[in-house]
């Protein structure tokens, strides 16, 4: 679960702003709140963020996944030389620093990593362990030419981590990339180390981040025997006329002629290397796989079509088509993504939040695109409403200023971007200015009582 973020020289973050998702002192909507005793107090699973237009929303959720990126990938985005903050022209030579604590199997850490963005050069870096007051560096590097240091509680015996860190020296990649990433057993011959693995895929696993028109990373549909009545159930709940979801097998040739050329070349790569594997894993010899229906599963989503791929129990691969069924005259009548609306196309990704059994931090960039203001806030009533009892967080920006509602969200799940003098973002929550409980939220933004709205000249007039 997510902690706390904070970044700095980033775009239009100069100093240093932190996003925090530790409760605060409101005692209503309980059933809000994670109980993290390791955090020392209760962690929101929600959070909006609001503000103006360039007022440094989107630049926050950019911060968080070049952070993400830069440690699963190893490498900075293309456009890093022009991410720094050019409100001062020295902060072209400075390190842009991250810094996140997130709870791990009920443990808290704190990843820390500095880089000069205009040349890529990594000028710090640790991963800490917090228990209490109590702070352990499991391993650091404080200059761009240090060593990285490592404690004895995760070095073991041998030293292999010492000599890889060495070897990874010239790679100018995050060390927490490099030891997850071409390191052959490392983790087998060292389980001393296992934190490092762990919270490298915390990174890949559980923080998603995703932007308009970009699709979530996994999807329920994978598991359809199940998801496929959930996800029908829930788009019609929502008043989109959806009254079923039906997959219509279809023959290779028609999902693969709809698909750009990389992406034919990769699912035939990895159709090629999964299909032996399976059926060694369910020969006799290595009879360790439970019996299913399907053994492997790929969902191919475009704004026209659904696709999914499995291996099934025949050992052939199957294709099928997702269509959505409307009653048009009390007909049934079968539609592909392409004749949907934009509305629901965005509602169809956004469901597989609700419908997510795994532990995970999504942060999406307005969440209300393409949606109705009553479909936004009802998308926030169901979220509370499904996920309890689940370790589930979301994270988002919006416009949709009705979410602000004392009736719908606790004043601390609400976060404001605004601009300083200097035109840099800051970030507040409601927390923070003592709201009080009587206040109509919504109307007190939009008069711009705390500010992060647009100004005009001509409003007074």
């Amino acid at each position: 679960m997510l902690v706390d973020f904070s970044v700095s020289n980033f775009l239009s973050f100069n100093q240093k702003t932190t996003f925090r998702m530790e409760s605060g002192r409101v005692t209503k909507k309980l059933d809000h709140l994670l109980e993290e005793p390791v955090a020392k107090r209760s962690l929101l699973k929600f959070a909006a963020m609001f503000g103006k237009n360039g007022a440094g929303k989107t630049n926050f959720i950019r911060s968080v996944s070049v952070l993400r990126n830069f440690v699963i990938t190893g490498k900075l985005p293309q456009r890093a030389p022009i991410l720094w903050c050019r409100i001062q022209d020295k902060n072209e030579n400075e390190p842009t620093e991250f810094s996140i604590k997130f709870i791990v199997e009920n443990h808290l850490y704190e990843y820390k990593i500095a880089v000069v963005l205009t040349t890529g050069v990594i000028t710090g870096e640790s991963l800490t362990h917090i228990t209490g007051n109590r702070r352990t560096k499991l391993f650091y590097k404080e200059f761009a030419d240090s060593e990285y240091v490592f404690h004895h509680t995760i070095k073991g015996q041998k030293n292999d981590i010492e000599v890889l860190s060495r070897t990874f020296a010239m790679s100018g990649a995050p060390f927490l990339f490099s030891i997850n990433n071409n390191t052959g057993g490392f983790f087998m011959a060292n389980p001393q180390a296992a934190i490092l693995q762990k919270a490298y895929l915390w990174f890949k696993d559980t923080l998603e981040i995703i932007f308009p028109d970009q699709p979530l990373q996994e999807t329920s549909l994978l598991d359809y025997k199940v998801s496929k009545s959930e996800f029908a159930r829930l788009l019609h709940e929502f008043d989109t006329g959806i009254e079923d979801i039906i997959f219509e097998p279809v023959s290779k040739t028609t999902v693969f002629e709809t698909l750009d050329l990389h992406t034919q070349q990769k699912l035939n790569f990895e159709m090629a290397f999964t299909a032996p594997l399976i059926k060694l894993a369910k020969s006799n010899v290595l009879q360790y796989l439970p019996q299913k229906e399907n053994y492997y599963s790929n969902v191919i989503r475009s704004r026209r079509n659904i696709f999914i791929i499995t291996f099934e129990k025949d050992d052939n691969f199957h294709f099928y088509s997702v269509k959505f069924v409307h009653n048009v005259g009390g007909n049934r009548v079968e539609f592909s993504m392409e004749s949907e609306s934009d509305g629901t196309h965005r509602l169809f990704q956004l469901l597989e939040i609700l419908l997510c059994k795994k532990e995970k931090v999504y942060i999406i960039d307005e969440i209300n695109r393409s949606l109705h203001p009553k479909l936004t806030m009802q998308f926030v009533k169901k979220f509370f409403s499904t996920t309890q009892g689940r370790r589930i967080q979301l994270i988002t920006s919006s416009h949709e200023s009705r979410i602000m509602s004392h009736d719908i969200v606790r004043r601390d799940e609400i976060w404001i971007a605004d601009k300083n003098a200097d035109d840099s973002t800051k970030l507040f929550s409601l927390e923070d200015k003592q709201v009080r409980i009587d206040k109509v939220l919504s109307e007190n933004y939009m008069d711009n009582v705390w500010g992060g709205v647009p100004v005009f000249l001509d409003e007074d007039e």
